[in-house]
């Protein structure tokens, strides 16, 4: 019996073709979600309301300045450190400064009732969006802050840059006047000290000494008040906001572009997945845990190499050299019983039952045994389209009458017994095709009568092998009905492609029926370099330049 091949080399390694192919059988899912999604943002966010958004900018200078004369006539204040900008601006006073400067303006009531709850939940929630500052400053600070603010209006976005604007630069002014403020005061202290001294003395000479004092703090007092008007602080207009003339939000067109993309990311990881969790029979080695045997691997015929059909491309090259292990392998596992019968399943179509059913006949014929294929797959019948005999013609089975109507197909050798007929479609081969494709339970009916074996029996009589090809086992339940009339099934598994847990699952349904197994054939392998028969499997993205093991119908 043929050994399990060796694992390749490569096989923990990603199969950037299995993935592909993956992605290819999905297609019309990756492609529609992005699509819908991409819709629905899109209309949402046209219905959102637009925000608008406004600039103004300010520039951090050096307080002390060239001139010596300038620097003993103003009182500018200490350089802001780094954040300290953006830190005033969302300080709840500046906030109460700005909201009362929005209320003077000629905005709608309604948008500046908005604003001033959005900036105090801003507050609450130390997240800021309608005020925002961006610096440019180099390691001295000195440097622009941009003011950015948003609006439900041009208008409203302009006049909350501006107010917000005005708000730190009055900010600043007090803040430079703050220690001369501090100063004035403790002079004007003094002076009323000595005011009230002068007045309640009666020596002259200690009165002319304090009246010179305060003359002296008059005079101090004097120039703070001029000190106090000129004061400065380190931040100065640049350039005033302008209302503009489009909305930063929503974006339906970007919205909807990330949204889609997005989702396609999304799609693809779950797909990929998903596809990786429901595993693939990739190689011999994943079905040793079946404990059955794998009888054959059938490499991938390519599509040019089956222009003739699939049975005269089975007549060389690899495909033949495993058909004759499959043979050599059925018959080893037999013996020397007559009247074999084998069913030959999958747990789902496409996977190459039917032409490997004809296959394997045609090989066991021309080793010198008499074969009858039984086309049993009612609803979608395939052998005729396999072996399309050109007109072999048919002879009358064990049993029949010559003298009624001949009854070619299963459908009517069911109904008429007594007038079956075979066809004739290779050495040593006959074939009963299945007739016209049935709909509905019809089909399923016929199988699961008793009558069905005593026909079987009948039609059995003179063959070395019957060759049964039934509908897949997890779609129909025919092949349990009618796999206890023979020694068992073969079960062909799509290498690359048919999922491990599907073909535990017709393991599974075949033991509740207490159905024999004999074991699988692993079909559409992808040959490589490395040894004869020792194959790689085939990837779902290989089969786009090969036909499936079946030309035509869905075997």
């Amino acid at each position: 019996m043929q050994s399990p091949p060796p694992r390749p080399a490569n096989a923990d390694q990603i199969d950037l073709k299995q993935v592909f192919g993956t992605l290819r059988r999905y297609a019309p899912l990756l492609i529609a979600t992005p699509v819908v999604i991409a819709g629905l943002t899109y209309a949402l966010s046209s219905r959102q309301p637009k925000v608008y958004e406004s600039s103004a900018s300010i520039i951090a200078v050096d307080s002390n300045a060239q001139n010596s004369l300038i620097n003993n006539t103003l009182v500018t204040a200490p350089p802001l450190p780094q954040g300290a900008v953006e830190q005033v601006l969302h300080s709840r006073s500046l906030v109460s400064n700005i909201v009362e400067r929005l209320r003077k303006s000629d905005l709608p009531d309604d948008i500046v009732r908005k604003m001033r709850e959005d900036l105090s939940s801003e507050l609450s929630a130390n997240v800021f969006n309608r005020l925002k500052v961006r610096a440019r400053l180099d390691t001295q600070q000195r440097g622009v802050y941009e003011i950015l603010a948003q609006g439900e209006s041009p208008e409203a976005a302009r006049q909350l840059a501006e107010n917000g604007v005005a708000a730190l630069l009055e900010w600043d002014n007090a803040r430079a006047k703050q220690s001369v403020t501090r100063s004035r005061q403790s002079l004007q202290a003094q002076l009323q000290n000595l005011t009230a001294r002068i007045d309640s003395l009666t020596d002259p000479l200690e009165r002319q000494s304090l009246v010179s004092a305060r003359g002296q703090v008059l005079q101090n007092l004097s120039q703070m008040a001029v000190l106090e008007t000129a004061a400065t602080g380190t931040l100065l207009p640049v350039a005033e906001a302008v209302a503009p003339t489009s909305a930063v939000s929503p974006r339906p067109l970007r919205n909807a572009a990330l949204a889609g993309l997005l989702s396609l990311f999304l799609a693809t990881g779950l797909v990929l997945l998903s596809d990786s969790l429901r595993r693939r029979v990739n190689g011999a080695e994943d079905l040793l845990p079946l404990g059955l045997p794998v009888l054959a691997q059938l490499p991938l015929v390519r599509r040019r190499n089956l222009a003739g059909g699939f049975l005269p491309a089975s007549h060389s090259g690899p495909l033949y050299e495993s058909i004759g292990f499959l043979r050599i392998n059925v018959l080893s596992m037999l013996g020397e019983s007559s009247h074999r019968r084998l069913v030959i399943s999958s747990s789902y179509p496409g996977e190459g039952k039917s032409s490997m059913t004809a296959a394997l006949a045609e090989s066991l014929g021309a080793s010198g045994q008499k074969v009858l294929v039984i086309d049993a797959d009612l609803r979608r019948p395939t052998q005729l389209k396999v072996w399309a005999p050109d007109r072999i013609g048919t002879h009358p089975l064990p049993g029949t009458d010559t003298s009624l109507p001949p009854a070619n197909t299963v459908t009517e050798m069911f109904l008429h017994p007594d007038a079956a007929y075979a066809t004739r479609v290779g050495n040593n081969v006959d074939l009963l095709p299945a007739g016209v494709p049935h709909r509905g339970d019809g089909a399923g009916s016929i199988l699961n009568q008793p009558a069905f074996r005593t026909y079987l029996d009948r039609w059995s009589e003179g063959y070395d092998f019957v060759l049964i090809d039934t509908p897949p086992m997890l779609g129909l339940p025919d092949t349990l009905a009618v796999a206890p009339y023979t020694d068992g099934v073969i079960l062909v598994v799509e290498g690359g492609k048919t999922r491990l847990n599907d073909v535990e699952r017709s393991l599974q349904n075949a033991r509740v029926a207490n159905v024999t197994v004999l074991g699988i054939v692993l079909n559409k392998v992808a040959r490589t370099n490395d040894t004869y028969y020792a194959y790689a499997y085939g990837t779902p993205d290989q089969k786009a330049d090969a036909a499936p093991v079946l030309p035509t119908g869905r075997g």
